[in-house]
């Protein structure tokens, strides 16, 4: 094998890191031969790489035109592409290749000149230049390729090892742990000795932040295997800071803290976009700094400016708290990135870590500062779709009322602390139950028809929660058209949007709280009260 990378690369066009989605998809259409696109900056340096395999991957998912097309390439450009300058010879890069980073090949490689972009090469690139060269080598790229195709299936069944290994855990630990958390929301509600409140929050906290800490880890291993997905829709961004409010006053005040959270934008600003990942970014970053704040307060600041079609939606959380050394400001967002406070404080490192994942997958930027008044400030900015607000508002986002009494309602789950639960909630809102502990009896009671609602577990042994609702489904008459709700710990977008699919009513999300449930009924059998009143 002779000659230099230089000699093989294909010169074409680069882009720039802001090239909307929209003009890379049609950039690829117009050259099919086109295996990859370089990304370079002002300068022409390379900044990325922009497989196209993966990237009509992308476009391609749900709501993946939706997502992309108007936003910046470097949201799913490969930020850290093989870059090697084009004097390089061939023979030698090949078995530097093979060595160290053979997978890197399937994506695609940038060829530079003085550090500046030459071109683009790949791995059909090299066997064409081989097979040119010297039909010698024929077996040397044979073995290449088949080498980066067993990196390839050995990189991605380990991911999906992993993911599978994550999601069965999350799934055992999380079963126990919302019985805890969902009874001692009912104590906390039943409590009539006032001195035993602080025990019961003790358990919910604890219980949270183990909760928190599993849904962290599970998202990690979906950024990692390329599955941390968004659920985009309209929401109102005023809204947003109420939502904190409600979830982390109580919280701040228990520990003697001040919390501070305002809204700088239009009072009617909606947008398209994922609001629980959002929330979740928020959640994570306020809870972070009140976990190392212990005087003074955190101040919480959601700011909103139109662009056009666009929002430019910013984000900031400060605190008072311990802060962070200046030389571990650009690391703390690292999976596992303990400083000697946060190791003294407890917690996986997990946080900042997915925070920087969901802000990236958004198409955003998150940093961290020193606090002028002392402590943190963490920061980022995402941009979003503008939306108009609503004409009407949306009976639906309206206020829940209240369950009515006289309800009888099948409970179904095969955890006896989770039927416990289900059955006390009930009770509370004045219904009647019956429980059952896995899809064939549900199937079987839900047949006689006396059932005005059903609660269903989704993993269950003999006849999953999903199995036993067609069944039900297929039934004839009324006991074929009961409302019947998920109750399950998998409440992703996804997972939620296909158990409506399969004929489900709704969804609420384990631990059980009594307001989210006592919406999703009223939800549920709003239909059937229309109906009635007609």
């Amino acid at each position: 094998m002779s000659g230099v990378l230089l000699d093989l690369a294909q010169p074409s066009d680069p882009i720039t890191p802001d090239t909307p989605g929209a003009q890379v998809y049609e950039r690829f259409q117009a050259e099919p031969d086109a295996l990859a696109i370089a990304v370079v900056d002002a300068d022409r340096r390379p900044v990325g790489l922009v497989e196209r395999t993966a990237f009509f991957l992308a476009m391609a998912g749900q709501f993946g035109r939706a997502l992309y097309a108007g936003r910046p390439i470097s949201l799913l450009m490969n930020a850290e592409p093989l870059v090697v300058e084009g004097c390089v010879d061939v023979a030698a890069f090949c078995g530097e290749v093979l060595a160290e980073r053979p997978s890197e090949l399937l994506r695609g490689f940038i060829v530079t000149q003085a550090g500046l972009y030459a071109g683009v090469g790949s791995a059909l690139s090299l066997l064409q230049a081989t097979s040119a060269a010297n039909r010698a080598h024929a077996d040397e790229m044979m073995a290449l390729a088949g080498v980066m195709h067993r990196a390839k299936l050995e990189a991605q069944a380990a991911l999906t090892a992993k993911s599978q290994f994550l999601a069965v855990m999350s799934h055992e630990i999380r079963t126990p742990l919302n019985g805890v958390l969902a009874i001692a929301d009912i104590l906390a509600r039943k409590l009539a000795q006032p001195e035993l409140f602080p025990y019961v929050r003790g358990i919910q906290d604890s219980g949270e932040t183990l909760l928190r800490l599993l849904t962290d880890a599970l998202d990690l291993s979906r950024a990692d295997a390329g599955r941390l997905e968004l659920n985009e829709e309209s929401f109102a961004l005023s809204r947003l800071t109420g939502d904190l409010a409600t979830l982390w006053g109580a919280r701040a005040e228990l520990k003697g803290l001040s919390l501070a959270i305002d809204y700088d934008g239009p009072a009617d600003q909606w947008a398209l976009g994922d609001e629980i990942r959002i929330k979740q970014v928020f959640n994570n970053l306020i809870g972070n700094a009140l976990k190392f704040t212990e005087s003074g307060g955190v101040e919480v600041l959601l700011r909103v400016r139109r662009e056009g079609v666009h929002l430019a939606v910013e984000g900031e959380v400060s605190d008072t708290g311990v802060g962070v050394p200046e030389d571990r400001l650009a690391s703390i967002f690292q999976p596992f990135s303990q400083t000697e406070s946060g190791l003294k404080h407890g917690g996986a490192g997990l946080g900042l870590s997915i925070c920087s994942e969901l802000v990236a997958q958004m198409g955003g930027t998150i940093g961290a500062a020193r606090n002028k008044a002392g402590g943190l400030r963490l920061h980022f900015a995402i941009p979003l779709f503008d939306l108009p607000a609503p004409s009407e508002a949306d009976p639906a986002q309206g206020a829940a009322g209240t369950a009515e009494g006289g309800l009888h309602i099948l409970i179904v789950d095969d955890n006896a602390t989770n039927r416990l639960v289900a059955e006390t909630l009930c009770d509370m809102f004045g219904a009647t139950t019956e429980s059952v502990e896995d899809g064939l009896a549900a199937v079987t009671a839900a047949a006689g028809g006396r059932f005005d609602l059903i609660l269903m577990d989704i993993r269950m042994p003999r006849l999953d929660g999903v199995g036993a609702t067609r069944r039900i489904r297929a039934l004839a008459g009324p006991a074929g058209a009961v409302p019947i709700l998920a109750l399950t710990a998998n409440a992703d977008p996804w997972d939620a949007a296909g158990y409506i699919a399969q004929g489900m009513n709704g969804v609420v999300e384990k631990p059980i709280k009594a307001e989210r449930l006592m919406s999703a009924i009223n939800e549920a059998l709003e239909p059937d009260r229309r109906a009635a009143a007609a």
